[in-house]
């Protein structure tokens, strides 16, 4: 299948490219479980700690700082696109590790789907932010860090972490009391142990000098810096009321410092000079050299084998594509939801009837979509479902059936490097043979297969980016005015091509498949007259996504399907 392969949405990995054997014994045969390589955005090296379904709710409960979490995708382009940006902004953030922990959560592992559901991710990526020692329950699950760029990141972070009461040992954002004086400040920490310095500093009103003078100081563990909101609090540490900066070293002796300007760099600037004039030195930065992403990924002799054949080979729809999008999106995206009912209840019952009307799987594969779109229609109209028991419904079914997915491996979505093509390029596969097949048949009313991929989109998608331009599309483009089924298949061509035509050069693309207008006029020479001809162009389309088309190149056996 030529079209998915070169042109697609976004484009991801998946893991099982990488150690599963193209021929294996037939699925009825007993076989060791492969190991789970996860594959990461992120490493250890970028100040992102990456957390799962087993370990995100003890670490955010057993934590005494906060934590600022990215929930994403890796098939996601926007989640790629996000990462520089992101490393940038963890790799600033660890200064202030003391206060904040940052981590990584990937809702595309199909480990973590309970996590993301409880957390309700719909879309990524999302940013969360928890405070120390965090439960979540029905009301609670983080607090929403939006827009993404890094400055107002850093702004919302202050100024919620600002407001946390955090334990002795930690910075204290409190102002200063009328009470307080050196004895009191210095029983506040762990006075001459720990904390050698104690600085104060005015914050005036309406300012945050105070405030971001006690993150950017986060390096300096020895200091403790207290705001005052009042200037003549100075007095009751023998300084004159007229002081904004000033610090109190081990032996009790108060000095005002003069920084040559009121902002917080200058502040940050004359502290910084008093200390290492008397000998310290702050904890090192993070060297922000980019690391390489963690997965490693080099093509054995069987993935360059199966590029060669796709790439050299006449245009086909490989089962294995077809099979790996059902899978996940049976076992990955729509059990994320946490609840169907309405609207999304409806978008459900109508992809699954889609599936079942033009159902590429096997005879397990057959039952398996007939069983659950049985049960989800047997649901009323003002009922609802939960994500939990969707979930559980797939896999109940499943454990009563010969082997359903014996895909292992995109074939015709294959990649030539980690978080490339993958998932998103098979949806497109499914898409395309879905609108070809109902052509065939008076089951469905016209358009009603792009109306089932805008709600699979609307509701289910997790790609962000991929959603808001799909909608604009399918608005711009009058979606729901296609007219009959050749309307359809070439609707959905126009579309893909607009999305490579806008993503070609991205990051995210595979330089061995690149964002190409389909098809070639080598594929195709007399859909080119010079432009498009719309009639040819049809006519290979129902000629490519033909189940006559199907290949079941990269299966371990073609038994089964009909």
């Amino acid at each position: 299948m030529i079209h998915s392969l070169r042109p697609h949405i976004v484009l991801a990995l998946l893991l099982c490219v990488l150690c599963i054997d193209i021929c294996v014994a037939d699925a009825a045969s007993p076989a060791a479980p492969a190991a789970v390589i996860e594959p990461s955005l992120y490493s250890p090296e970028d100040n992102v700690q990456i957390l799962n379904n087993d370990t995100l709710e003890e670490h955010l409960y057993n934590s005494s700082t906060c934590n600022f979490v990215q929930f994403i995708n890796y098939f996601c382009g926007d989640c790629r696109r996000y990462a520089h940006t992101f490393k940038q902004i963890a790799w600033r953030l660890y200064d202030w590790r003391r206060l904040l922990t940052v981590s990584v959560v990937d809702c595309a592992q199909e480990r973590n789907v309970q996590i993301c559901r409880d957390y309700n991710i719909r879309q990524t990526p999302t940013l969360r932010l928890f405070p120390p020692h965090f439960q979540r329950n029905e009301q609670q699950i983080g607090f929403d860090v939006d827009p993404h760029e890094p400055a107002a990141i850093y702004t919302k972070l202050a100024e919620y972490m600002a407001q946390i009461k955090y334990t002795p040992e930690l910075p204290n954002f409190e102002p200063i009391t009328a009470t307080d004086n050196q004895l009191t400040l210095q029983k506040s920490v762990d006075y001459c142990n720990t904390i050698s310095y104690i600085v104060l500093v005015y914050q005036p009103v309406g300012t945050t000098i105070g405030r971001d003078l006690i993150f950017e100081l986060l390096r300096w563990p020895i200091v403790a810096v207290r705001q005052l909101d009042d200037q003549l609090l100075f007095t009751n540490f023998g300084l004159e009321p007229s002081a904004k900066l000033a610090l109190i070293d081990c032996g009790g002796n108060a000095l005002a410092l003069q920084p040559v300007a009121d902002t917080t760099e200058a502040y940050v600037a004359s502290v910084t000079k008093y200390l290492q004039t008397v000998g310290h030195m702050a904890e090192p930065q993070l060297v922000t050299t980019p690391a390489p992403n963690v997965t490693k990924f080099s093509l054995d002799g069987e993935q360059a084998a199966i590029i060669s054949t796709v790439l050299h080979g006449q245009p086909k729809v490989y089962r294995a594509d077809l099979e790996q999008a059902i899978d996940k999106l049976l076992h990955i995206e729509l059990p994320k939801v946490q609840v169907f009912k309405g609207e999304n209840m409806l978008a459900l019952q109508q992809l699954l009837k889609v599936l079942r009307l033009f159902n590429p799987l096997n005879a397990s594969g057959k039952q398996l979509i007939n069983r659950l779109s049985d049960f989800v229609n047997s649901i009323d109209a003002s009922g609802e479902l939960s994500g939990v028991a969707f979930q559980m419904q797939v896999e109940n079914h499943e454990r009563k059936l010969p082997k359903v997915f014996k895909s292992k491996r995109y074939v015709g979505c294959i990649a030539s490097g980690p978080f490339l093509r993958g998932f998103t390029c098979s949806l497109w596969t499914l898409f395309h043979y879905l609108t070809v097949e109902s052509a065939k048949s008076t089951d469905l009313p016209p358009g009603a297969v792009l109306a089932t991929i805008h709600g699979f989109a609307k509701h289910f998608f997790g790609c962000g980016d991929c959603v808001q331009h799909f909608m604009g599309m399918a608005e711009r483009r009058k979606l729901f005015e296609v007219k009959n089924a050749d309307e359809q298949i070439l609707w959905l061509w126009e579309a893909h091509n607009e999305v490579n035509e806008r993503i070609a050069g991205d990051s995210t693309e595979d330089p061995k498949f690149p964002k190409l207008q389909y098809p070639s006029q080598e594929l195709c020479e007399k859909c080119h007259n010079p432009t498009w001809n719309r009639k040819e162009v049809l006519e290979f389309l129902k000629s490519v996504y033909d189940k006559k088309n199907l290949s079941s190149y990269g299966l371990p056996t073609p038994m089964g399907y009909d």
